[in-house]
């Protein structure tokens, strides 16, 4: 069994950059074409990553997913990609989503978002219909925060907020400093393995920070945060895996089990001993759980 560094590596070594204007603003994506299976006929695979981070994130899942013609983006506002001109809410991210497709003349893709990607995907699934095969892993399902977490929660939406209406540099300073990466680093692994924790605070430090500003970080954690998963898909009637983790504090397990039965055509796989990082601390697992269900 690979780690996630070394899916991660491998991914590397074959990602291909590429750029596409979306209404006059630039989106960078990346490419990393199929080297296994019928590579002449490899179906196209779509990865969105989550809140905060850029297309690294799922670069793990890149580099076991070797069946597929894979496109992995920059989110509008983050890593590389340019802001959108109007507000990152989730219905311009999904507006954004259907145009970014449209511009790569890619019809009926796979699909796999984590997190917030979640939200991206069903949004522009239940309004526009775009997608074959659809996986969430840890989707924003909503459920009670108690405890640690809510003040948490809320700190966090204090602290982003004062950092938006702060001039722009200082604003920036706030979001981009390492104790705010490093805790919410700490607060999501879950894993006690000392050298897989090093390399996952370091892939945060690495691509947390690439965002255009704090104006953005305010808008699409609003986005994030105020939306769920559930009014989306039951309007989804593609094949949709749910990949849930045993102990994600921001997605209790519980409510993907509670949504996927108002479903018509979902299955969950829960991850044990993992959390909100499952592309981290359990990538291995998770791709071979979407390899099988894709090849169906």
């Amino acid at each position: 069994m690979k780690s996630s560094a070394e899916l991660t590596a491998e991914a590397r070594t074959r990602a291909i950059a590429k750029s596409v204007s979306i209404d006059g603003v630039n989106t960078n994506y990346w490419v990393y074409p199929a080297t296994t299976g019928d590579t002449s006929n490899a179906e196209t695979l779509v990865l969105v990553h989550g809140y905060r981070g850029d297309h690294h994130g799922l670069e793990s899942f890149a580099g076991g997913l070797t069946d597929f013609n894979i496109i992995a983006p920059d989110l509008p506002g983050f890593g590389t990609s340019d802001p959108l001109q109007v507000e990152h809410s989730l219905d311009s991210y999904a507006l954004w989503f259907k145009s970014f497709l449209e511009a790569l003349s890619v019809e009926k893709p796979l699909v796999v978002g984590h997190s917030f990607g979640t939200l991206v995907v069903s949004a522009t699934e239940a309004k526009l219909s775009l997608f074959s095969k659809i996986v969430l892993v840890n989707p924003v399902a909503g459920g009670r925060i108690v405890g640690i977490s809510k003040f948490l929660f809320e700190f966090v939406k204090f602290y982003y907020w004062v950092a938006h209406v702060v001039p722009e540099v200082i604003g920036n300073r706030m979001t981009k400093t390492f104790l705010l990466v490093d805790s919410m680093s700490a607060y999501t692994t879950k894993s006690k393995d000392k050298t897989l924790r090093k390399w996952i605070k370091q892939q945060h430090r690495s691509h947390f920070n690439s965002f255009a500003n704090s104006q953005v970080v305010w808008e699409a954690y609003l986005a994030s945060t105020e939306n769920v998963v559930t009014p989306f898909v039951k309007q989804i009637h593609k094949p949709v895996l749910l990949i849930a983790a045993e102990l994600d504090e921001i997605t209790p397990v519980s409510a993907v089990y509670e949504f996927a039965e108002t479903m018509d055509n979902a299955q969950v796989y829960e991850i044990k001993g993992c959390g909100h990082l499952v592309h981290y601390e359990a990538a291995q697992e998770a791709i071979d759980v979407i390899n099988k269900f894709l090849s169906k």
